[in-house]
C-alpha cells in the first residue's frame, strides 16, 4: 500500500496536527515525513496560505467598515437635508412648527429626529453616548479611589502590591482606527 502523501500534506497544511502525529497516524517514519515536507517546501506553502488568508480577511473587514461608513455618511446627509428642508419650511410658514401660543407642535417627532441625527453623528465620528460617558467617568473615579487606597496602604505597610489594569467600560469608540 502506498503512502497517501497528498492527504498527509493537505492535513498538515490545514493545521492542528504535528508532523509527529501525522507520521504515527499514517504509519510512516517521522524523518521520512520531515524530509518530504522540507523537499516540497510545505512550510513555505503553509506560510503563503496563512498570508493569503490574512489578506482576504483584512480585505473583507475593510470592505465591511467602508460599507458601514458609507451608510452612516448617507444617513447623516439625509438627516441634515431633512433638517435643512424643515428649517426652510418653518422659516416660510412658522405655524407648521409653532402654535399660536409659541409652543412647538409635534415636539415628540421633532425630538426623535434630533435623537436620530445625534446618534448618526456619534456613530459616524465614533463618539461615546451619554451612558458610555457616565460609565467612563464612574470608572475614572473608582480608579482614583483605588489609587488613593493603595497610596494609603503603601504609607502604612510595605506589603507587596499587585496592580490590576481594567479597561473602562463602554469606551471602545474613538480609540481604534
Amino acid at each position: 500500500m502506498s503512502t497517501p502523501w497528498g492527504k498527509i500534506k493537505a492535513e498538515w497544511l490545514k493545521g492542528g496536527i504535528t508532523q509527529k502525529q501525522l507520521a504515527e497516524k499514517y504509519g510512516v517514519k517521522l524523518k521520512t515525513l520531515q524530509n518530504r515536507a522540507s523537499n516540497e517546501g510545505w512550510k513555505n506553502l503553509k506560510g503563503k496560505i496563512k498570508e493569503q488568508t490574512e489578506e482576504k480577511l483584512c480585505a473583507r473587514v475593510t470592505r465591511a467598515r467602508v460599507t458601514h461608513l458609507e451608510k452612516l455618511i448617507q444617513a447623516n446627509e439625509d438627516l441634515l437635508d431633512g433638517f435643512v428642508a424643515l428649517a426652510q419650511m418653518v422659516k416660510e410658514k412658522p405655524q407648521l412648527l409653532f402654535d399660536v401660543n409659541g409652543s412647538i407642535k409635534n415636539a415628540e417627532s421633532f425630538a426623535k429626529g434630533l435623537q436620530a441625527a445625534t446618534a448618526t453623528q456619534r456613530d459616524l465620528y465614533r463618539l461615546p453616548n451619554i451612558d458610555q460617558k457616565f460609565n467612563a467617568k464612574k470608572w475614572r473615579e473608582q480608579l482614583k479611589l483605588e489609587q488613593a487606597k493603595v497610596k494609603k496602604d503603601e504609607a502604612g505597610n510595605n506589603e507587596k502590591l499587585v496592580w490590576v489594569i481594567h479597561e473602562p467600560p463602554g469606551e471602545e469608540g474613538g480609540q481604534d482606527a
